[in-house]
């Protein structure tokens, strides 16, 4: 029973004080003290520079250069500017461009088919192509989302062909953007209605077109808006001329597929109009009321929020509005025109006073949980999923909460009678440069009985829910079918490549039909158990197939994951095998690579005979490592000894000091001498490598020095024995083949090999290599050593004792 209080004079002046300071009232043309014109942005213009960056040749999704935009809320267009430029002397070149919202762009510009269910077109995407000549590009973006925006730039010229560094010209290509953003200023705020106590009108004169924008929190699960007394001044008996249109985080698009239309002069109601739209949770929602051309409107709109859960926020709100059933709905409740209590905000009872009406000011604090608007009744059963993170970059899983004992239920009943919902959220930047996986099963514990079959529908969509329709399609989302029809369709997976952050639902419907038949039948029971398992991981759950390998790269700050495929392979799972290798080409390639060297036995065998053992030390260690160096770096048959950088340094390493220890042998110098070089030119030569070992110069220096020194000794020996040095016998028999072969394996590594030619042109290079050393190798060495006096125990001299 209410219990009959009087409030002192105080406390009600206290309340009224804050009511008249605090609580929205139902506005005039005059005054409207519940909304607020926009004040965070003024309309105008703003512009962001991203400075050059180089751009390289496509081959793999590795090779693209990620640019991030922020684009401010309220933009009508965006206009992108993108120059590029390459080095001096260079030829311009294609560059290409790929730009999307929210997510890195999902791309295949080689032409490569995607894996079979990989969810890919989830959003618009705009593709811009331009020449690195410094002439402008521009892209015209209307009504953009507010946020993050990413783009990709590539160079599409891929060329087939092995360039040496420092052979040819190197040329870069850089890209720059500039993007000018035009906001819409005149946009009002507007404070929807969340409790049914509350009136929240806005009066408006309309002409032409009028942006509104209103905050959605979360569990929101219906949105209406409520146009009334909607009069067209010169034609009053018409009705209302108001085109709505609707769209969450930007401006309504009327391009754009998530845009809603609401046309009220179809509406038979006259001068009302009430539309409801599915909302986004937790994210600023944009209406445009339009008007046919020099039509003014005359209208008071109102919007009103209806939730599911409890509204979050302070336990009570202020009134305007006594409501005295609200205090005592009970029966035993009297006298309600004379009595009512004043709650605070915790809940206590701040004085007990009876008062009469004249003296009682229309002032309470009311529960929220007795007055906001529900839409219980319509809502469905909502699974809020657990984010659960292990170590490594995008790699997480989401679960049911936790049961009381903390265990986590392993399957999850869902009604036969409604829609259930599971939601889950991705982060921005953190979530998105990996691939989220859907998997979905019917249990495997569920007898089909002898007159139907299980079949569970459901839509994977991002921002707003979707319910399959009567034949179990998604308009918006992505469908996914199970069924018990069979093993095979009891389950089902959905990869989504690069996803988008935010909140995304999966909504499940069973349905149940006859068997060998489509009619839908009542469902016996009351539930069905299904599995589910929501991950992330990179690239397709960290593997990239069989011809392939995943790997985490970094541009602009940003990090992403994608395959790198092998043998010909393609696509976003190296699954494409429209252009790849023969198996017995990959064979015959790596028995080139590997048993080209072989021709290093010879120029062994005679360094040996001829004691030159350094030498031939270093032979075998070219052999060695050049054989398990490519053995290692092979696309399919592959056999590694140690890591591959290893290995690639100890090729290149030998390779080179080859070239140094044999033109020194030719030097014919004493042995202190020749022993100061070797180490001196094993230490150049090391340290070459480890500096580049792909350069020119790191072959040119060691080999030039060791050819003056060469050139130096002969000229000493020529003017010492006042005759040709060496014989010509070695000119003729030896050093003329052995530079001539020499030099065609130079022209063929240098100039002629292609990625589709490599394993051919490059087991020429090791045999010609092998075979000049077997020509250039001096005769023997003399067993005491070499006499100070070239004159007497000359190498070349006793040429003929070979």
């Amino acid at each position: 029973m209410c219990t009959r209080v009087r409030a002192s004079w105080g406390y009600l002046l206290l309340l009224l004080l804050v009511w008249v300071v605090g609580h929205p009232v139902a506005s005039s043309p005059t005054s409207q003290p519940h909304y607020t014109s926009n004040n965070e942005v003024s309309e105008g213009t703003l512009r962001e520079v991203l400075a050059g960056r180089q751009v390289y040749s496509y081959r793999s999704y590795k090779d693209v250069q990620i640019f991030h935009f922020s684009i401010p809320p309220h933009v009508s267009q965006s206009v992108y500017n993108f120059t590029a430029n390459d080095s001096m002397g260079c030829e311009p070149r294609n560059i290409t461009i790929f730009l999307q919202a929210h997510s890195y762009p999902v791309i295949n510009p080689d032409g490569a088919t995607y894996p079979p269910g990989l969810w890919v077109n989830r959003s618009r995407m705009y593709e811009v192509h331009l020449r690195s000549d410094l002439k402008p590009a521009l892209l015209s973006v209307q009504y953009p989302v507010a946020g993050d925006w990413f783009m990709v730039a590539f160079i599409d010229e891929a060329s087939n062909r092995i360039t040496q560094a420092g052979l040819f010209p190197s040329c870069h290509s850089w890209l720059q953007a500039k993007v000018t953003h035009q906001q819409q200023g005149d946009v009002t705020t507007v404070v929807p209605e969340i409790h049914s106590h509350q009136e929240i009108q806005l009066f408006q004169n309309i002409e032409n077109s009028q942006y509104y924008r209103f905050y959605v929190p979360s569990s929101t699960w219906m949105v209406m808006v409520n146009i009334s007394n909607c009069l067209a001044p010169e034609d009053k008996n018409a009705s209302c001329p108001i085109n709505i249109t609707f769209r969450a985080r930007a401006l309504p698009d009327p391009e754009s597929t998530d845009t809603m239309f609401h046309n009220c002069s179809d509406e038979e109601v006259g001068n009302l109009c009430t539309v409801e739209f599915i909302p986004e949770e937790e994210a600023w929602h944009y209406l445009q009321l339009s008007t046919p051309p020099d039509t003014p409107v005359q209208l008071s709109m109102a919007v009103k929020l209806y939730f599911c859960d409890e509204v979050g926020g302070s336990s009570y709100h202020l009134l305007s509005k006594v409501n005295l059933g609200q205090l005592c709905p009970e029966e035993t409740c009297v006298n309600f025109d004379t009595t009512f209590t004043i709650f605070t905000n915790d809940s206590e009872e701040l004085s007990k006073t009876t008062v009469s009406p004249e003296e009682a000011e229309s002032i309470v604090f009311l529960p929220t949980t007795k007055t906001k608007q529900l839409a219980a009744k319509n809502c469905w059963t909502r699974h809020n999923l657990v984010k659960k993170t292990f170590g490594g970059n995008f790699v997480f899983e989401y679960d049911l909460p936790p049961n009381e004992n903390g265990s986590v239920p392993l399957l999850l009943d869902i009604n036969n009678t409604s829609p259930t919902l599971l939601t889950f959220n991705l982060e921005s930047v953190t979530d998105i440069g990996g691939t989220l996986v859907i998997e979905l099963a019917i249990s495997p514990f569920i007898n089909n009985n002898n007159t139907h079959n299980i079949s569970v529908t459901g839509c994977v969509t991002l921002g707003r829910r979707e319910e399959p329709d009567e034949n179990g399609e998604c308009s918006h989302g992505h469908q996914l079918i199970v069924n018990t029809s069979s093993p095979v369709t009891r389950g089902i997976s959905l990869p989504i490549p690069f996803p988008e952050p935010g909140l995304w639902y999966l909504t499940l419907k069973p349905w149940c039909y006859l068997l060998n038949a489509s009619e839908i039948v009542e469902c016996s029971g009351q539930d069905t158990s299904i599995l589910f398992h929501i991950s992330s991981a990179s690239c397709l759950d960290g593997k990239c197939g069989t011809y392939g390998s995943c790997y985490q790269y970094i541009s602009g700050g940003f990090i992403f994951s994608t395959c790198v495929c092998d043998a010909g392979y393609r696509g976003w799972g190296c699954t494409d095998n429209s252009q790849a290798t023969p198996n017995w080409e990959l064979l015959l390639s790596t028995l080139l690579l590997t048993l080209s060297n072989l021709f290093f036995l010879p120029a062994i065998i005679l360094a040996l005979k001829r004691r030159y053992f350094a030498e031939g030390l270093v032979y075998v260690f070219t052999m060695v490592f050049s054989t398990f160096y490519h053995a290692c770096d092979q696309e399919a048959y592959v056999f590694c000894l140690m890591r591959l950088s290893v290995m690639q340094f100890c090729d290149f390493y030998s390779a080179i000091f080859s070239f140094w220890v044999t033109l020194i042998a030719m030097a014919d110098l004493p042995h202190s001498l020749y022993s100061l070089l070797h180490v001196a030119g094993a230490m150049i030569v090391a340290l070459g490598v480890e500096y580049d070992r792909t350069g020119l110069w790191v072959f040119v220096v060691p080999s030039v020095s060791a050819f003056l020194v060469m050139a130096s000794s002969w000229i000493w020996h020529c003017k010492q024995q006042q005759g040709c040095f060496p014989t010509k016998q070695y000119w003729l028999t030896s050093l003329l083949p052995g530079v001539l072969l020499a030099a065609s394996g130079l022209i063929c590594y240098a100039f002629f090999e292609t990625h589709d030619n490599y394993y051919y042109v490059h087991s020429v290079w090791h045999a010609t290599m092998a075979l000049a050393i077997l020509c250039l190798l001096p005769p023997r060495r003399e067993k005491e050593g070499r006499d100070i006096s070239y004159e007497t125990n000359c190498n070349f001299c006793n040429y003929s004792h070979e």
